[in-house]
């Protein structure tokens, strides 16, 4: 069963603000979106954020996982944009960037 998460205050790109629900009701209804990167938190791991293209959410590997999404993006620039927002805001709130520790918070399932 496929589980996406999202996060309360999605960070949003600029490009993408005009289309945000399009996106989000295409990523939740496994529709295609080209040069459409999402901001994900694994759960595993040690990683701190993921950019994946959101067409990746079509593998049957997400139908048996929980994808947290952070953060939604219109081209792979943009999402590295928004990937340095979140980190600058994560660490003008905590004074530190672990990511992880952050959006537990919301996420509890992160490990």
């Amino acid at each position: 069963m496929k589980r996406i998460r999202w996060y309360k205050k999605l960070y949003i790109s600029e490009s993408a603000k005009k289309q945000r629900y399009k996106i989000v009701w295409k990523v939740k209804h496994k529709a295609g979106l080209l040069g459409t990167y999402l901001i994900t938190v694994p759960l595993f791991g040690n990683n701190q954020l993921e950019i994946i293209n959101s067409s990746e959410l079509l593998q049957t590997h997400y139908n048996y996982t929980t994808t947290c999404i952070v953060g939604i993006a219109v081209g792979y620039e943009e999402a590295l944009e928004l990937v340095e927002q979140i980190v600058s805001d994560v660490l003008t709130e905590t004074e530190n960037v672990n990511l992880r520790e952050y959006f537990r918070k919301d996420f509890p399932e992160i490990q």
